[in-house]
This record gives C-alpha cells, sequence and structure tokens, in this order.
C-alpha cells in the first residue's frame, strides 16, 4: 500500500466507508507529502467532529523514520516506543509547515526555498518560478479557505519532499473547499464540487470579479502540464488530476472538506540530473 498523490483516494474512501472501524496501514511501503497531509488533516477533522479515527500505523521502518522527520510520527500514541527505537532520520527536505496568515507566507516560502537550495544547485529561473508558485498556492489559504466564515479551523499545512525523479510539494486546508469559496462571486451558486474545480482550476475563476483574479491556479497547472509533471487538486468530492502518461480528467472522490493540491515536477526542470538508485536502498522509496 502507497499513500501518495496516485493511491491516497484509496484511503480516503476507506474511510468514509468504513466509519468506526480501524484504518490498517501497517502495510504501507511509502509515502510522499501529498498522501501525509491529507492523512494528517483527516485524522484532525475526524476528531473535531467527534468520530476519532483509529489508526493501525505503518511499521515500516523508512516510513515511520521518514513521517516523524516530516513531524507527523510524533503524535502517534500506541506506536510512540516504536518510533522512539528507530534510528533518528533527517532527511524529510521540507517538514510539514502551518500556514497561519497571509504575513508569513514570505518568510514560510523563503524557508523552502532554502531548504532546498540547500541541498541543490539550482537553476534560477525555474527556481524563481517554483517561488512564486508557492506563493500564490500558500496564499490561497489565508484568502480562501475561509471565504465564507464558516471554517472554525482550516488549518493549512504544506510540505515538500525530493524523489530520484521529481520534486512533490502538497499543499492543504480543511477550510470551505473551491464551491463555497466561489458561490460568493455573486452570480449564482455553484452546483457540485466538479464544476467548482473546472472553474477555479480550468477557467480561471475566483470569488473576486476583478479582471485577472483567480487566474493564477490556472497558470500553474498550465506550467506542471508544460514540464510533464503531475498534478492534483482535490475540493470537496471531487479530484483533477493530470498526469504526463494519463492526460487529464476530472474524478468523482470521497467528500472532504478544504482544497488540497500537489504538484510533481521533474528534476531536469531545476537541473538536477535524475538520480539512478538501482542498487541502493532508498529511503522512504517504493519497493522495487
Amino acid at each position: 500500500m502507497e499513500l501518495t498523490i496516485e493511491w491516497i483516494e484509496d484511503v480516503m474512501t476507506l474511510a468514509a466507508d468504513e466509519e468506526g472501524q480501524v484504518l490498517d496501514l501497517r502495510d504501507v511501503r511509502f509515502v510522499d507529502p501529498y498522501g501525509l497531509l491529507l492523512l494528517d488533516l483527516l485524522i484532525r477533522d475526524r476528531a473535531e467532529c467527534g468520530a476519532p479515527l483509529q489508526v493501525a500505523w505503518p511499521v515500516h521502518a523508512p516510513v515511520v523514520g521518514w513521517m516523524r522527520a516530516m513531524g507527523r510520527y510524533d503524535r502517534i500514541d500506541r506506536t510512540a516506543q516504536l518510533a522512539r527505537r528507530l534510528p533518528r532520520v533527517s532527511t524529510a527536505l521540507q517538514p510539514i509547515a502551518s500556514i497561519a496568515d497571509e504575513a508569513a507566507i514570505t518568510r514560510l516560502v523563503d524557508g523552502f526555498d532554502a531548504r532546498l537550495a540547500e541541498r541543490y544547485p539550482l537553476d534560477e529561473s525555474p527556481r524563481r518560478t517554483l517561488v512564486r508558485i508557492m506563493i500564490e498556492l500558500f496564499q490561497n489559504i489565508p484568502q480562501h479557505s475561509n471565504a465564507t466564515g464558516d471554517a472554525v479551523d482550516p488549518h493549512g499545512i504544506a510540505a515538500m519532499q525530493d524523489y530520484r525523479d521529481g520534486l512533490v510539494l502538497a499543499i492543504a486546508d480543511k477550510g470551505v473547499g473551491f464551491r463555497a469559496s466561489l458561490s460568493l462571486r455573486g452570480d449564482g451558486p455553484i452546483e457540485t464540487d466538479s464544476a467548482a474545480i473546472d472553474a477555479a482550476v480550468l477557467r480561471g475563476l475566483s470569488r473576486f470579479t476583478d479582471p485577472g483574479r483567480g487566474e493564477e491556479l490556472m497558470r500553474i497547472v498550465r506550467m506542471v502540464r508544460s514540464w510533464d509533471g503531475t498534478i492534483a487538486v482535490r475540493s470537496g468530492g471531487a479530484l483533477f488530476h493530470h498526469d504526463p502518461a494519463q492526460g487529464g480528467d476530472l474524478y468523482d472522490v470521497a467528500p472532504f472538506p478544504g482544497v488540497q493540491i500537489a504538484l510533481c515536477i521533474p528534476r531536469r526542470v531545476f537541473g538536477i540530473e535524475e538520480v539512478d538508485a538501482k542498487g541502493e536502498r532508498r529511503f522512504n522509496g517504493p519497493d522495487e
């Protein structure tokens, strides 16, 4: 089992269909930032709703070590002793970071950029583009996640990890979502989550009607496509997913509040050579 851009929906469906049952993740062998953030928000949301999710946590040592380094595993109760017995892992590229307000976004983006620059000599132009993408996506949380005022705690978070073929950046919240936010435009309610994602991601609409507002996310999607990257945009009960092999499409998924976004950008975009890991024991990597 993997908790990744491609497979996390299986977990979300299982959690929705089997409320009250134990979510068994003991056999998980690989987790990426998007899967980790969705799992984090799922656990938090269920606890706030008064129906805590019972989880049997991963036991595969590299996965446990990575989750711990990303800032999630230390909050696991029943397997805390196991986590302490494992060697300390420090190879997380960017642990889970909170996006609390707009004032802190520049500092947060600078931190993400600095951690990446420490590891790689990045080409300047794509590096600046990534910074602009992060600013835009991070700003969406304080600007839109509680647009209606109905979300008690949107809890915006972000994380990043590098892999041998690409860089995964994930941003997530459990706010009001695209449909509620876009319905504030004043030109009528949006009936479905799929229609809301289509409006925001593929047509560039925003809850603000000013010319030029809302097109940034549409441009990010086009940019990632031009890089032959992967992008996932989830809100409510709908998901837009694009990858180079399958193209892009909208899907119905298990309902969950807020907006969750993942980008997987090939390393070559930043002038980083792909890593030949044949024969290596990969850290939190999928089994070959």
